[in-house]
């Protein structure tokens, strides 16, 4: 009998082992959701969490984000492009290429099952995908390129913003996904606060003439149970909370924007150019715009500068295709030559060209070159591709003592174009000549060669005098040599 009962413990507890071996394995085994802009996406293969990272089928990078594709199987390769960045990414490797820059990522994309899993936050830092994970209910919240960055230029905030006529009729509208609440606004040293439950990923821009910074919260609502400062939305189209104790804030005005789904918009009016740092604290849901002086790195007074003009691309790299079939190299090379033919009278500058021809120097090339010289600034010059339905011009930074000429350059640069004006833009992927030089570095983004409104006015003479006259200017102007 005593020989039984131990036989029955023994089995007892190597039951409850394995219910408990079963259960880990489930646990580990966890599927992460994906939603993209608000809508849940159903993969045929789902993504797995892999070293705490989630590794999404590629398919999605087509299907759902509406980048190209390509995959060698000889080299077991898979290249995504946005239609401005390239990336190549090979299989249990974990140094990607991204416009052939190496790149390190956490985790090596892998094949399972005959498909391709690549690395989703690495996907999305490297072309312009803004990527939350939420821990708590596991779940991926991406937020596509046109829905994570907004143009600088927001329309008029009484006004419903026009949708592109992109040739569909009667186009369902999807009921957006809530993942927060926002309870509160209140000024508080320095800083605007909004208290806030759930998930939120906030978008925030500045804005000229006035002067505000707008912070845009998708997939959120003002709470249902109640707002301070409390306003009735079906009868006022904005509340306001007047602030009097900082020099630069004004007020705090609050609404909603969107169309179908509209969300909370939060709009600080400023006096005075102010710039911003936000902390999300995810553990209290508080997020917090601080205001901070601008940052302006002065260049010293010489009596000759230097100055590094950038053609993009060239030679046995066209850059992006035209819808006419022209190359993005041949308008870049257009343009800066006639940005040198104005400059080249002043006697306080010295311009450093890379390239006058049509050939191709390195990413490094470039950057070493301008590092060599000790130039003052460096100028890139490139014109942009997308989708049909994206336009407009851009500046882009990356380093912090590169935004002040940034922000020069893109206001006289933007109404030269007399295109959609995009804003300046901080790069969240390294550009290498605006990251490896060492003075001022910005590179423009024209207009779009893939645009129909674009493109055609890019290859006229009109347009490009029109856009080397800013550069020279915006050139002069950061030197104050005007």
């Amino acid at each position: 009998m005593k020989k039984l009962l131990s036989l029955l413990f023994v089995v007892s507890v190597m039951l409850f082992l394995s219910a408990g071996i079963v259960h880990a394995a489930k646990v580990e085994a966890v599927v992460p959701q994906l939603i993209l802009d608000g809508k849940t996406l159903k993969p045929d293969v789902a993504p797995i969490i892999m070293s705490n990272s989630v590794l999404i089928p590629v398919r999605i990078a087509t299907e759902s984000l509406g980048f190209k594709v390509d995959y060698d199987n000889k080299k077991r390769q898979v290249t995504v492009s946005n239609g401005v960045k390239q990336l190549i990414m090979t299989i249990d490797n974990k140094t990607a290429l991204l416009d052939n820059e190496p790149k390190q990522m956490l985790v090596a994309p892998q094949l399972i099952s005959n498909t391709t899993l690549i690395p989703l936050r690495f996907l999305g830092d490297s072309l312009g995908v803004s990527v939350v994970w939420d821990n708590k209910i596991k779940s991926v919240f991406l937020y596509s390129p046109d829905n994570s960055t907004p143009p600088v230029t927001e329309p008029p905030e009484t006004e419903t913003p026009t949708k592109p006529d992109d040739g569909e009729v009667d186009t369902p509208v999807t009921t957006p996904v809530i993942n927060g609440n926002i309870y509160e606004v209140r000024y508080e040293t320095n800083s605007v606060v909004l208290k806030y439950d759930g998930v939120i990923a906030p978008s925030i821009f500045k804005l000229d003439n006035p002067k505000r910074i707008v912070v845009d919260l998708p997939n959120t609502q003002y709470a249902p149970s109640g707002f301070l400062p409390a306003v009735d939305f079906s009868k006022e189209a904005e509340g306001k909370l007047l602030v009097t104790e900082h020099p630069a804030l004004q007020s705090v005005r609050y609404s909603l924007f969107g169309e179908a789904s509209k969300a909370p918009r939060f709009v600080l009016d400023l006096n005075q150019n102010m710039d911003y740092e936000l902390i999300n604290d995810t553990t209290i849901g508080e997020l917090r715009i601080f205001l901070v002086q601008p940052v302006s790195v002065p260049i010293p007074s010489k009596s000759l500068y230097t100055v590094v003009l950038d053609a993009g691309h060239g030679g046995s790299d066209p850059g992006a295709i035209s819808i006419t079939k022209r190359t993005e190299k041949e308008f870049n090379l257009s343009v800066i030559l006639k940005v040198q033919a104005l400059l080249s009278g002043e006697e306080k500058i010295k311009l450093v060209m890379t390239r006058t021809t049509d050939t191709f120097p390195t990413l490094a090339d470039r950057y070493n070159l301008a590092n060599s010289v000790k130039a003052d600034l460096f100028v890139s010059v490139h014109a942009n591709s997308y989708t049909p339905a994206t336009n407009g011009t851009e500046t882009y930074y990356t380093r912090e003592d590169s935004k002040a000429f940034a922000t020069l350059m893109h206001s006289y640069l933007a109404p030269a174009t007399g295109l959609k004006d995009n804003g300046v833009r901080r790069h969240s992927v390294n550009l290498a000549v605006t990251t490896k030089t060492t003075m001022p570095a910005i590179l423009l983004e024209i207009g779009y060669l893939s645009s129909q409104i674009d493109e055609p006015q890019l290859f006229t003479e009109d347009l490009q005098n029109r856009v080397a006259v800013a550069i020279a200017t915006g050139i002069k102007k950061q030197l104050k040599l005007i």
